[in-house]
């Protein structure tokens, strides 16, 4: 009652915005056009909402959620303040937005509140990781979204990115006999024309360089996100008749939303996170804030980090506004 009541006040206060910019618009020289001008902003925000698989939806979804990232936030702030500069004076309250853009980018880069982030975000991750007994399920699902690079004619082979642990680490639940399956979901890329899909390019190389059968492995390739991936693992799971208990393998920044998401379809998830930035659930330890320099001076990687999380936290805030997470898992 409580997720739907704080939906309904969303919503609530999204229309009185739009219903907002709608009675201030059509000024007096061009009314018609000031009015088509927020009628077609509206219809753009509407898409990107509910339409965000779509071509020009993931496109404005995805500008509305840079400005929610630290590097967009401050690049929004001085913008608007460069537009209150003017014959050589500057106006109010331009310099406070210059002065805040400039604290949100030092300190969304420096190595100690990036860790700080991190750590709170992999902290669920950590407790809902399966770490004392390998519990078996029916498929391995692993989350494959980004984590190769395509192999294209000027590129020797299939590269892995920074969240390429994902594929050895579901290799290796595999061997140890798990799951007799290895789903691997991950969506075209629509962006390369003629490119072999994601999907495909791990599983070659769960089968010619990890050791994982080919005919072990169930390829999606429809998963564009992780509530397209929990539709059509739930079609696989069904149409073979194996349940629907997985142990679900992704990033421990992405685990919460993963989970709830697959819950939320009716699947049973055992989590099984990697790619930690910070918190280890099986190194035995914590790692100890030391008295070193580097960590406290900014750096292109801790906003990069710093802006994975934000990322993640508007996700998961839109997958609750859209009722997609189960309220446990």
């Amino acid at each position: 009652m409580p997720e739907l009541l704080a939906r309904i006040l969303f919503l609530f206060l999204l229309f009185s915005l739009l219903k907002s910019w709608w009675d201030t618009s059509g000024g007096k020289d061009n009314p018609l056009l000031d009015r088509l001008r927020v009628l077609l902003l509206n219809s753009l925000l509407f898409l990107a909402f509910f339409a965000p698989d779509t071509e020009v939806g993931a496109a404005i979804f995805g500008l509305i959620a840079f400005f929610f990232t630290p590097l967009g936030f401050s690049i929004t702030l001085l913008v608007i303040a460069s537009a209150l500069i003017t014959n050589g004076g500057i106006r109010n309250p331009a310099p406070r937005m210059i002065l805040a853009a400039l604290l949100v980018l030092i300190l969304s880069s420096l190595p100690v509140v990036a860790y700080w982030f991190a750590d709170q975000a992999e902290r669920d991750a950590a407790a809902r990781t399966t770490v004392c007994c390998d519990e078996t399920a029916a498929a391995i699902v692993l989350l494959g979204k980004g984590t190769t690079s395509p192999h294209i004619p000027n590129r020797g082979a299939i590269q892995l990115t920074d969240a390429g642990n994902r594929l050895p680490y579901a290799a290796v639940l595999y061997k140890k006999q798990l799951a007799p399956l290895l789903i691997v979901t991950a969506g075209p890329r629509p962006e390369l024309e003629g490119s072999v899909g994601e999907a495909k390019d791990i599983e070659t190389l769960l089968a010619n360089n990890m050791g994982v059968p080919r005919n072990s492995i169930v390829l999606d390739d429809n998963g564009r996100n992780i509530r397209t991936s929990a539709q059509e693992v739930r079609k696989i799971l069904d149409s073979r008749g194996v349940g629907r208990k997985v142990i679900l393998v992704t990033s421990a920044i992405q685990m919460r939303r993963a989970s709830l998401a697959f819950a939320n379809m009716g699947i049973q998830v055992i989590p099984r996170a990697t790619d930690f930035y910070t918190y280890q659930p099986t190194a035995g330890g914590r790692t100890r804030l030391r008295l070193d320099a580097g960590k406290f001076l900014p750096s292109a990687e801790a906003l990069v980090t710093t802006t994975k999380v934000f990322d993640e936290y508007f996700g998961s805030f839109y997958y609750y506004l859209r009722g997609w997470q189960s309220p446990r898992a």
